[in-house]
């Protein structure tokens, strides 16, 4: 993932870098070492969840 990455929050509309969304753990049963979920920086809500990697 690179800050080339860009996200547009389907809530509020606000476009933004990968490297300025709010990073969350993911829900269900996905490993959290590889798996982080991006929210928008603006409102909060969730975009989209993005497979990291193992550290």
């Amino acid at each position: 993932m690179s800050d080339a990455d860009r996200y547009t929050c389907d809530d509020c509309g606000a476009e933004f870098a990968a490297s300025a969304a709010t990073r969350t753990e993911t829900i269900g049963a996905l490993d959290s070492d590889a798996w982080q979920t991006l929210c928008c920086p603006t409102c909060g809500a969730r975009v989209k969840t993005v497979f990291v990697g193992r550290r």
